[in-house]
């Protein structure tokens, strides 16, 4: 049959989900034999190329073998047909290798694991097909040993890229095809433990661990000898190794005899009646029901209580459990290992409870990428990840929108992190049809079933999620069920179920509300509300796409302050940008479209908050402070007194503390640590800092006392004395004197017969701009055709009066719009000691309602190739993006260009007072130059290689071309960058609307 035609159809011949590590496994990953088919009917050549394994096809250099390539595709299916039908030309991967059975093994029984695929997997040993399996995020394991022969074996692979399967796998992320995680071959006994489930809960008291396990013994041949045994040992409790054994009675069900029967007559007629409707058994029932139960496995079930220390992400305590199955004479026939944590996970009400205190999740989502590689990843690459999430406060994880591999829930445990797990199912081009559709119920559940039996171990998943963008209906309803009834341990998420607003609905399905992109309005609305009955944790908000993440603060105001919001996950961790190199030898991140797909979805899979090397972006350092561990806030700033609040809910304050230091105008002036001590979880404590210069005021300039926030020892994701948060507080400041006015015969020349400023070192004079290069919030949220609508992008001067005075220069501009629109422009020109000042005033008229920015722009010589700034920094920031200290940076001006995929606004730094650029002239005598802008107020300004013009007009950050000179732009107002390319716009306080707009800047030529 075809299987990639046939939804019902999820698997031939699999085994149970496996959550176990056996000894006696082996690698298959290596080299492979491969060819590449255009349909799976096809049958393959005696042409063999090779191939990694893992390794996708789609991801080798391009060639005649490896001709199919990835595809980016979001909503919109990458072909025409509609459920479960697939498309002809059907790219199929034949993979094949020999191998053999290691001497030393004493298994009996021989396994197949196939870690990962996409769509389908069909296995063949020695030339007869063994069985077929879909979901390609879980392993899928095939009983191989009547296949096998002495000596070599033949393995062959079939991956299919194109099936049923492919419908409920559309998870905006690119399309690929290949095997993806590691081939193992396995061995067991004959008699060997199939199912292993752990639940380890965590009472009331904090201190009492609750062992739950549910496992099944199986036998190759069906068939059960008496006398088996589990015993699970919990080590690493205090005291006397904890040890729970369970007997297995392999025995056939007795037969009563007349006697027995007539003993038990009473008991029985009473059940029989529903006497005993409490669940009140008395022992003679409950023995015969254990006894008479007929079943195909030996169920082992053991319930134990230890004094244990509770699992946190801020404290990942994990017990080691070691499993023994041992035959009839007490030998060891199988044996593992498996960490668990013991912790509670529960909503109650409105509230999500972890370890019966409520929390709030800091969380990004994840998609398993790697810009070489696509999805195939080693351990040390998943582990990375983590790690850099935990460097920068991050607490939560969610897998979207599958399970990740084993080792990132090992290391999740390990580490600390929250996961919400979710389940291999997104049908986002027919969300509302699939979910219905009774040919896709069986892949729905197993996949959701069998995600829950692989990881139920894990400490660190705190929800099972449902899946993603896949509507609601009655095959959510079947899974929701399965999960409930197997794991009443952990709560349900999943958006769908509350999707189009349904906050009040859903239950069977979600236990939290958890919607994608809510405003900051919708949520605070929901959580002042008395119909508010579950937790709100944002599934995904502050869509990370090119210069974005505006507002992240304010969205984290709201849900420090209000009960019953609870968090939420950024989307996302990386720019999905695939490296691929071009003829020229070069090399740029790819986007959709870049591999010649007709269709597609553009950059939109470049939205992380990471590049696709890893390196992050500046809006991590936004979030970094948002989820430092502490919260300082000032008491009396007279008296230096500050309050400090431990923001962790499980251990106290002991591993860090405070570095403050004084500045005046950027130079630091004092400094010192400060030991808070132990601040116990969700308390507060009173601080003093021990300064006397800092109170008394008699330097001019802007001062500012700054507390760093500090780890004091390392860890495995960060350096001893590593800065994990900063907070800044104004001090009453004295005034800098202002450069004193002179007559304008000491700026002769500076205007000349056009209304141009003359600059020192000038390539251009000073321009009115209203225009960004868009960002993609911009383009995706749907401003920038309004915006060209208006004309803001071409201006043109019509008229320029100038007149002079003994007191100043005043020139009276008008420019108009691309669309005819007049903007009137007044620039006053005066003379100051050392240089001049200019006073800009602009009208924006009504018809105008939303701009990008009102500023000045120009281009001093590219040997001005330095800068230093004292404004918000040393980090990119915008004015709804801007957590970050005012101090002095200093850099050259190609490093303040951020390397977003697609060019666009960047490079902008806020609240900037002055700037200064300098360098070293192109004249023989290589003097240095040196100039220096003061803004009248903080402002946000820009100092670049590029022009908005040369921004514009690419579509990748590799095609940029430096203007040759050192572009400035002075904004009186910039627009807020919000997060309108999946997510709302910036609010409404960083939007510039019609009206009056005046700013001064003076230039000193030092």
């Amino acid at each position: 049959m075809n299987y990639w035609n046939s939804p019902e159809t999820t698997s031939v011949n699999r085994e149970p989900m496996l959550n176990l590590e056996h000894k006696e496994s082996l690698l298959l990953d290596g080299t492979w034999d491969f060819q590449l088919l255009k349909s799976p009917d096809l049958a393959p050549s005696q042409s063999w190329a090779s191939i990694p394994v893992p390794g996708l096809w789609t991801m080798q250099p391009e060639s005649e073998i490896f001709w199919d390539k990835p595809i980016y595709t979001n909503v919109q299916m990458p072909f025409d047909e509609i459920p479960p039908a697939v498309p002809s030309l059907n790219p199929t991967g034949i993979y094949e290798r020999d191998f053999e059975i290691p001497s030393s093994w004493t298994g009996t029984r021989y396994l197949i694991q196939i870690g990962g695929f996409e769509s389908v997997a069909i296995l063949s040993i020695n030339g007869h097909e063994v069985g077929m399996a879909k979901d390609s995020r879980l392993a899928a394991d095939f009983n191989i040993t009547s296949y096998l022969k002495p000596g070599t074996n033949r393995i062959q692979i079939k991956v299919v890229k194109w099936s049923d399967a492919t419908y409920i796998e559309d998870q905006d992320q690119w399309w690929h095809g290949g095997i993806t995680r590691s081939i193992k071959l396995i061995a067991t006994p004959s008699v060997y433990l199939q199912n292993f489930y752990v639940t380890a809960g965590l009472k009331k008291d904090l201190k009492t661990g609750t062992l739950d396990i549910k496992g099944f013994l199986a036998s190759a041949d069906g068939s059960f000898p008496a006398g088996y045994q589990v015993d699970v040992t919990v080590k690493g409790i205090k005291g006397k190794p904890a040890k729970a054994s369970c007997a297995i009675p392999f025995k056939a069900k007795p037969e009563s005899t007349l006697e027995e029967f007539a003993g038990w007559l009473p008991e029985f007629k009473a059940l029989h009646n529903s006497e005993f409707w409490k669940d009140d058994l008395p022992p003679v029932l409950q023995k015969m029901a254990a006894e008479y139960r007929p079943t195909q496995l030996a169920e082992i079930l053991i319930q134990r209580n230890y004094p244990v220390t509770p699992w946190s992400p801020e404290s990942p305590t994990l017990y080691d459990l070691h499993i023994e199955v041992k035959n009839p004479k007490g030998q060891v026939i199988q044996e593992f290992h498996q960490k668990t944590g013991f912790r509670d996970s529960q909503v109650v009400g409105h509230t999500f409870l972890f370890n019966y205190q409520p929390v709030i999740l800091y969380g990004i989502n994840r998609h398993d990428f790697n810009p070489q590689t696509g999805r195939v990843l080693t351990r040390d690459y998943m582990r990375q990840d983590l790690l850099a999430l935990k460097a920068f406060n991050f607490n939560a994880v969610r897998t979207s929108h599958y399970p990740n591999d084993p080792a990132l829930l090992e290391i999740a445990d390990e580490i600390g992190l929250y996961v919400i797990e979710e389940a291999n199912i997104e049908s986002h081009a027919f969300q509302d049809s699939i979910c219905n559709d009774p040919r896709y119920l069986t892949a729905f559940v197993d996949r959701i079933g069998r995600m829950a039996q692989r990881d139920i171990s894990h400490p660190s998943v705190i929800f099972w999620s449902l899946g993603n963008e896949s509507g609601t209906g009655s095959n959510h309803a079947a899974a929701a069920a399965y999960l409930r009834s197997f794991d009443p341990s952990r709560p349900l998420h999943y958006e769908g179920a509350i999707r189009m607003n349904r906050f009040l609905k859903g239950h069977d399905q979600s236990d939290i509300i958890c919607p994608m992109y809510p405003s900051i309005k919708a949520i605070i609305s929901y959580a002042k509300s008395p119909l508010k009955d579950r937790p709100l944790i944002m599934c995904e908000y502050s869509h990370a796409m090119g210069n974005s993440n505006g507002t992240l603060a304010e969205y984290w105001e709201a849900i420090h302050q209000y009960e019953g919001l609870q968090g939420g996950f950024i989307w996302e961790f990386w720019d999905h940008a695939i490296a691929q190199k071009l003829p020229d030898g070069t090399t740029r991140s790819a986007y959709g479209g870049d591999f010649g797909e007709e269709r597609h979805d553009g950059s939109f899979v470049c939205d992380g908050m990471f590049w696709s090397d890893r390196r992050p972006k500046p809006a991590m350092y936004e979030m970094r402070a948002i989820a430092a561990p502490l919260a300082i806030t000032a008491k009396n700033l007279d008296t230096l007194r500050f309050e400090v609040f431990n923001k962790q809910f499980f251990v106290d304050s002991q591993a860090y503390e405070l570095h403050w230091s004084y500045s005046v105008e950027g130079e630091t002036v004092e400094s010192g640590t400060l030991s808070i001590g132990k601040i116990a979880p969700r308390a507060k404590k009173v601080i003093t800092v021990p300064s006397k210069k800092i109170r008394y005021n008699t330097v001019r300039g802007e001062r500012f006392l700054t507390f760093s926030i500090v780890r004091k020892a390392a860890t495995e994701w960060s350096a001893p004395k590593a800065e994990i948060g900063e907070v800044q507080f104004k001090l009453k400041s004295l005034a800098l004197a202002k450069p004193k006015r002179l007559s304008t015969s000491h700026i002769s020349g500076l205007v000349n017969k056009q209304g141009e400023i003359n600059l020192p070192y000038g390539v251009s004079s000073p321009v009115l701009t209203l225009f960004r290069a868009p960002t993609e919030n911009d383009t995706y949220g749907h401003i920038v055709p309004q915006w060209r609508k208006w004309g803001l992008d071409r201006l043109t001067l019509t008229s320029a009066k100038i007149n002079k005075t003994a007191a100043q220069i005043k020139i009276s501009k008008v420019w108009k719009t691309g669309a005819g629109i007049d903007i009137k422009h007044t620039q006053v020109v005066e003379a100051v000691k050392g240089g001049f000042s200019v006073t800009e005033t602009v009208k924006i008229p009504s018809t105008v309602t939303d701009l990008p920015r009102i500023g000045t722009t120009f281009q001093l010589s590219g040997s001005l190739s330095h800068l230093t700034y004292f404004g918000a920094g040393p980090v990119e920031t915008y004015p709804d993006r801007k957590l970050a200290s005012i101090t002095k940076c200093s850099g050259t001006v190609e490093e303040q260009y951020v390397p977003y995929v697609v060019p666009q606004e960047s490079g902008g730094h806020s609240d900037v007072r002055w700037i200064e650029l300098s360098g070293i002239s192109n004249d023989i005598d290589k003097s240095e130059q040196k100039v220096r802008i003061i803004l009248d107020k903080p402002r946000q300004v820009s100092v670049l290689p590029f022009t908005q013009e040369e921004f514009t007009a690419r579509s990748h950050d590799v095609e940029l071309i430096p203007s040759g000179t050192t572009v400035v732009t002075l904004d009186a107002v910039h627009r807020g960058l919000g997060t309108a390319s999946c997510g709302p716009d910036t609010i409404a306080k960083y939007l510039i609307k019609p009206g009056v707009y005046t700013y001064k800047w003076t230039v000193l030529t030092l």
